[in-house]
């Protein structure tokens, strides 16, 4: 009899315990969603200066976790061998603001943070074949510039789904073929330490709404938005071993500027990219 009632009392805890649960996870999906209301408002606010939102509102926005990334540093080898034939030895040419590989009328130049690599003969094959050979983390940026079979065609790379940014390879494709690329990325490490709260994307909008306003008061469309990581490796080091932090950032794309407005989702506001 006293076993039934102990049994009786652990299920009726167990059952207390899973109704806790679940009210505590409800509540703290409602805490990081944007509710039908607030889209409503902020979608008014910015109708009201001029900025139309053609797109889907990003509704959750749960926290993130930062990644640790390397500073640039680049093999060279490496380099040397995806850009110039086996039968090929370049000239090295050391400069105080970097190195450059040249022959004939080829050459590849590391520095302040890029790999640039010239060639007017034409790369053979094409970006998604080099991407899918050498970089194959690395996708096709198909909102930041469409890919036609000529003209600048941008590859961002990919990490557990996430983009990341600041991590690029340009091609330039000409008739004769691929005649420019020019890389910058750092290593990803992994994330970094634990989930910190961003800031909901309703409050991210009101910043590029006055960001956006010191460029121009005429309307403005917004077209997509989503979340990437970005690192500003302007003063990273270029060292091996060097470790940076990359963040989140809103992307919101308009139809009235060429590039994407970059909103940091730790501290709400905008930076120059």
């Amino acid at each position: 009899m006293e076993w039934d009632r102990a049994k009786n009392q652990i299920l009726v805890f167990f059952v207390l315990l899973n109704v806790v649960l679940a009210a505590f996870m409800l509540s703290e999906r409602r805490r990081y969603t944007v509710t039908g209301e607030h889209e409503a408002m902020i979608r008014n606010v910015l109708a009201q200066n001029n900025i139309t939102l053609d797109t889907d509102m990003i509704r959750r926005f749960p926290p993130m976790r930062a990644l640790l990334m390397s500073g640039y540093y680049y093999d060279e080898d490496a380099l040397l061998q995806i850009f110039f034939a086996d039968s090929h030895v370049p000239e090295r040419i050391e400069h105080a603001w970097g190195v450059e590989f040249t022959h004939g009328d080829v050459e590849l130049v590391i520095a302040n943070g890029y790999v640039s690599f010239f060639d007017p003969n034409g790369l053979g094959g094409t970006p998604q074949a080099f991407i899918s050979r050498h970089f194959p983390d690395f996708v096709h940026d198909e909102r930041f510039l469409p890919y036609d079979n000529e003209g600048e065609v941008v590859f961002r790379q990919v990490y557990r789904g996430y983009v990341i940014y600041s991590n690029s390879i340009h091609f330039l494709v000409t008739d004769a073929g691929i005649t420019e690329v020019v890389m910058r990325f750092g290593i990803i490490q992994g994330w970094d330490g634990p989930e910190r709260p961003i800031f909901a994307p309703d409050e991210a909008l009101l910043t590029f709404m006055q960001s956006v306003q010191a460029f121009t008061r005429d309307p403005v469309t917004i077209w997509y938005i989503d979340i990437v990581y970005f690192i500003e490796f302007d003063h990273a080091s270029h060292e091996p071993g060097t470790v940076q932090h990359a963040m989140p950032f809103y992307r919101i794309f308009t139809h009235e500027f060429d590039i994407p407005f970059l909103i940091n989702a730790y501290l709400n506001f905008s930076i120059d990219v």
